[in-house]
């Protein structure tokens, strides 16, 4: 190992290695974020937090109507999805998880209408199926932060949510970027490596432990260490999957607002496939 890193930085003084790592606008827009968040979730109030999430996620949500239905597709269900997608975030607010739930069973049958009334059009069926990927995809799962939220430890799971997937997303880029060699999924993200993904789980673990070892999260180190892993690998395979929509439509980013990283979608595809996960695992195992 020690011979590896010789080779690897060799020639490169510890300066330029420095800067190397830390003047990139990932680094930039997450030692921003992650501060501005923490001190947001240390006050604010249940309704203030839903504001702020209904708000990214109709940011998240016109950024991903492209990935979903093209540029101009999917005109007629724009508004009863909408209409769905917000309408679970109230009533995650009003009736936790059982509410976020039998709106998504609300939404399908919704959904359904609109397939009976569209008649027997070809790519009625296909439509159909793209919007309601749509609904779980976006507004179900990124419902799941505010469920999270509601927790007893909510607002340092959030912050746990968060540190697990971008600190560990900061794993797997230098992971990558360092000792990549072999390729995870070539025909979705080329620079994306085996090496990077292991790193990133690594991430995962080292962040919810420092959590736990800061107090911010009152949890075993068994099951903190099982809980980083699993979320930072679920948030990698989000990351992925937004990648795999993205490519199928010929988008490099769903946006361009957040420097380094795109758009609001591409800072919350792994958050979006990791939320769940905290979720579940502190209420089965951590209350």
């Amino acid at each position: 190992m020690i011979s590896k890193l010789k080779a690897k930085f060799e020639g490169v003084s510890r300066s330029e290695t420095l800067k190397k790592l830390l003047c990139n606008q990932r680094v930039y827009a997450a030692l921003v974020a992650l501060p501005l968040l923490a001190v947001f979730l240390a006050w604010t109030p249940a309704w203030l937090f839903l504001l702020f999430l209904l708000l990214i996620l109709g940011l998240a949500m016109n950024e991903g109507w492209p990935l979903f239905f093209g540029e101009r597709g999917g005109f007629l269900l724009h508004g009863p999805v909408w209409f769905v997608s917000f309408l679970m975030m109230f009533a995650a607010f009003f009736g936790g998880d059982v509410g976020l739930a039998g709106t998504l069973g609300l939404g399908f049958f919704i959904l359904v209408l609109l397939l009976f009334f569209s008649g027997l059009e070809s790519e009625a069926l296909p439509r159909f199926a793209m919007a309601l990927l749509f609904v779980v995809y976006l507004p179900y799962l990124f419902a799941h932060i505010y469920l999270i939220f509601t927790l007893p430890q909510g607002r340092a799971l959030v912050v746990l949510l968060l540190s697990v997937t971008w600190g560990g997303d900061a794993f797997s880029y230098y992971g990558g970027s360092y000792f990549g060699k072999r390729k995870l999924a070539p025909r979705i993200s080329p620079n994306k490596t085996v090496e990077g993904f292991v790193a990133g789980l690594f991430g995962g673990a080292f962040f919810a432990l420092l959590l736990g070892w800061l107090n911010l999260v009152d949890l075993p180190w068994n099951l903190l260490t099982a809980l980083g892993v699993a979320a930072n690998f679920c948030g990698q395979l989000g990351d992925l999957f937004e990648s795999f929509l993205k490519r199928s439509q010929g988008i490099k980013d769903s946006g361009s607002l957040i420097p380094g990283h795109g758009g609001f979608l591409d800072r919350i595809d792994s958050v979006l496939f990791a939320a769940p996960v905290i979720f579940y695992f502190y209420s089965l195992w951590g209350m």
